[in-house]
Order: C-alpha cells, then structure tokens, then sequence
C-alpha cells in the first residue's frame, strides 16, 4: 500500500514539474555550461570549478562524461529530468513527515499535504538550482540531508546520519542553510516543545553538520594542495567583512523582492499573514506555545542564512537562500500537523487551507514565468551574438578578417521597460557582462577579446547617444561594439 501510494505521488510530481519547468527540461544555458563548453567536461571538473570547490561527486560525475563527450544540450536535458525525479522523491520524504504527525484519511487532508509537500521542495527559488547542468548533484543534497535529519532525529541513527550529511554537503555546500532550517523544524515537529529535550535532540544533527562542513572545507583546502593547483578563491579572509556587509545590505531587497521570482511584497505578506492567523489560533485556544513555534520556524529559517552571510553574496546566488522558499509550506505544515486534529474546520483552519491553495497556485505560477524569463535570457544572448557574427561575416566579406573584439556598454542602468528585471539579471548581455565564452557558445567561433576600449576610443569613434542599440566599428582589424541599451 505505501509503496503503491510512493509510485502515485512520484508520477503526479513527474508529471505536474515538467509541465511547470518544461522551458527548462527543452534546454536551458547558464554562465558555467558556456564555460563547460569552451573548457571541456574534464577540463571545467578538475581544474575550474568542481575539485577546486570541494564538489568531489560533480567532478567525478562529469569527468565520466567527457570520456563519452555528448552534446551539451544533451546533457542538461538528462541532467533536469534526473533532477526532477530525486526532487520527487524529496516530495515523497516531505509527505511522509507530515502522515507521521497527521492522519490523512480522507482525499481532501492527502491534496493539502500533497500541496504542502511540493512547495517545500519546488519553491520560487528552486529554478536557481534548476538552471545549473549538474543541478541534479545540487537534488541530490537535498535528498541527503532530508534522510539525514530523519536518521538522526526520528529514528535516532546518528551515525548513519552523520555519513548522509558528510556526503549531502560533498554534493553541494550551499545547501547547508537547507540542512539547518529542515533539521530544526522536523525535530520540533518530532519533539512538540522547545525545551531541553528539543535541543538534546537536534544536537546530534548540529555536530553532523558541523563535522561535514569543516570536511568540507578540508577538502577545498587540501586538494589543490595535493593536486598542485591554484587554490580557490571563493572564500577568503579579505572578502569575508564585504560579503557580510553586501548581504545586510541586500536583505531588505531578498525579502521584499524575492530576486524577482515572486510578486514583490507577497512572499513576506504571506508569511506575516500566517504568523497573525497562528497568534490568533493560540491566544483564541490558548496555546501560545503554538504561536511562539509557528514564529521560532519562520526565525530559525531566515537565521539559517547567516551561515553563508561571510562566503557569499546571496542576492547573485538566490539558489543559496532555498530556505526562504520553504519557510512558508514550513509553518503551513506544522500548523496543520498540530492545530488540525479532527476534521472540522472552524474560520481560522479554513483561512490556512486558502492560503495553502493560493501559496501554490502562486507558486506555479511564479515558477512557470521565471523559467520562462531565464530562457528568454538565454534567446536575447543568442540574438546579440548572431548579430556580432553577421557583422564579422560582413567584414570577411570585404575581405577584413576578424579575430578580436573589445565591448563597452554606454548605458546600462536597467531601466529598460522592454524587458523584466529577471531577464535582465539572467541575461549577460542586457546584464553588461557579455563574453567571448557566449559568443563562442552560439556561434563556434574563437575570439579574443581586448581591454583597450577606452572612454577616448568611444568619444572619438561613436556616436553616444545614438539612435543605434548597437554600433560596430573595425578599427585596425578589432571589432569595437559599443551598447547602448
């Protein structure tokens, strides 16, 4: 019966994430596949990113694949789907956790915590782990961490739970947040109160972690060293205070504007809503312990965050702030596994499973449109640099070979109305940080891209402003491109 039950959900998962992602599952570039491109699978794994990074899994994964060295569109294709389906055994875990604390007998309580299920996992945010080509290793981590955490609170397997987290954080570290947000609300929903015994509890998960990420920087440390390779860059003593200060700096826009993937207002005006109709539930019922939990869960989640406040700039990586897309289904869950014991359904419970339908739909929606938006970011590349192509091919023409570009962008405050801000985030042209990898990329052609154009060089070459998006200039077989959006 569970395992026929196991089958259902999957399928309708399946089936209903690639309806939502499907501009995603027909294809889809981020910044690393162009440099998986033009480096090589073997090259990108172990002497770019994925050794360097700590990421042993990936780089071992996509050696294996330049060995075979398929088509790259290809490969992503394979990569989203196989993402999709460990993404659906998440849903699965997710779901059972909520049949461990509330009896879902009726078809009515299964949809609700089917609902509650898929936006936990397949949030707003989700499409930024779903853009990369080794997405699926980023799944995978999610996966991990969620059985972890059942090993260890639940059945009280801290070893078998120390060796899934080990791995969970190997596969992908800027899922820890993910880690610490999951473990603290399953073992609340585990231990009712938070008490003495709720932090003796969840001890184990916190020295799990813990070990699996001074492993992991270990590795990050130690492996150049080993291999004799240049050491990464990605965390050091001089970025540290700027990260910090960028992240205080951003936060107001994360939570306000949800990096575009979400009505601006409408993720913290859910989430506030929620918390109300909880204070009114408790003080009405008289379980203000009840009220105090449905806040520590929204608290603890955004204070999952700080974890990654020194090593990154969240607002670039909203992949890394995953627990804001799961705060909301989070205290959704715990109020219907504890405030929901029979099935009759007074003002306030019948407010929360309208908000529950509405927080879905949103969801679907907001996803549909961002994977809809990144892909339109992909097209605009595409179009800027076969435009540059039928330019030099223009030149070839006349007999004017080209081999070397330089671009300078005159505007580029993002205040054109034609497209979203998340297009213009996602797109590296309209973004200003177009690159010969692209050019590359959609074209086949090699070229070298020079430094030298200058402030002077544009004055004295260009018209600015001009009626033109973009102007072409050979000036000594270089071909200067000044954009002005």
């Amino acid at each position: 019966m569970k395992q026929r039950k196991n089958i259902i959900i999957f399928i309708i998962t399946m089936i209903l994430s690639v309806i939502v992602l499907w501009f995603f599952v027909t294809g889809y570039y981020s910044i690393d596949t162009y440099r998986i491109y033009s480096q090589g699978y073997i090259d990108y794994a172990t002497k770019d990113a994925y050794i360097r990074d700590g990421r042993l899994f990936s780089a071992f994964i996509f050696v294996l694949v330049g060995l075979i060295n398929p088509e790259i569109m290809v490969v992503y294709i394979i990569n989203i789907i196989i993402a999709i389906a460990i993404l659906s055994l998440c849903v699965i875990q997710i779901y059972h956790l909520i049949e461990r604390y509330k009896k879902l007998e009726k078809a009515r309580s299964k949809i609700i915590a089917f609902m509650f299920s898929y936006t936990y996992i397949f949030n707003y945010l989700i499409v930024d782990v779903l853009k990369f080509i080794d997405s699926f290793i980023i799944a995978t981590s999610i996966l991990l961490f969620i059985i972890a955490i059942k090993k260890i609170v639940i059945e009280k397997k801290n070893i078998v739970g120390l060796v899934l987290t080990i791995l969970g954080v190997i596969c992908y570290q800027g899922t820890i947040p993910v880690f610490i947000a999951t473990a603290i609300f399953v073992t609340l929903l585990e231990n009712k109160k938070i008490n003495k015994e709720y932090f003796k509890r969840i001890l184990p998960c916190a020295i799990s972690i813990f070990i699996a990420t001074l492993l992991s920087v270990a590795i990050v440390k130690l492996v150049p060293i080993i291999t004799h390779m240049e050491m990464t860059d990605r965390i050091t003593i001089s970025n540290i205070s700027e990260n910090i200060e960028k992240n205080l700096m951003n936060m107001s826009r994360i939570i306000f504007n949800s990096f575009y993937m979400f009505p601006p207002y409408v993720w913290i005006g859910i989430s506030l809503f929620i918390i109300c109709i909880s204070i009114i539930m408790g003080i009405k019922e008289k379980k203000i312990e009840f009220s105090i939990n449905v806040l520590f869960i929204f608290m603890s989640f955004i204070a999952s965050l700080l974890v990654m406040f020194p090593i990154q700039s969240l607002w670039e990586r909203a992949r890394i702030v995953l627990v804001l897309g799961q705060v909301i289904s989070a205290m959704l869950i715990y109020i219907y596994c504890t405030n929901f014991e029979n099935e009759k359904m007074n003002l306030y419970k019948k407010m929360i499973v309208s908000i529950t339908i509405i927080y879905f739909i949103i969801t679907i929606i907001s996803i549909m449109k961002s994977t809809y938006d990144y892909k339109l970011g992909n097209m605009i590349d595409k179009a800027f640099s076969e435009k540059i192509e039928n330019e030099i091919i223009r030149l070839q023409n006349e007999g004017i070979q080209i081999h070397k570009i330089g671009i300078r962008y005159a505007v580029n405050d993002k205040k054109n109305t034609e497209y979203g801000k998340l297009v213009f985030e996602q797109s590296t042209y309209l973004n200003g940080i177009y690159s010969v990898l692209l050019h590359e990329f959609y074209t086949g052609r090699c070229l070298m891209n020079v430094q030298d154009f200058t402030e002077e060089l544009e004055q004295t070459y260009f018209e600015n402003p001009s009626e033109e998006a973009v102007q072409f200039k050979n000036i000594n077989d270089v071909l200067y491109i000044l954009v002005d959006l």
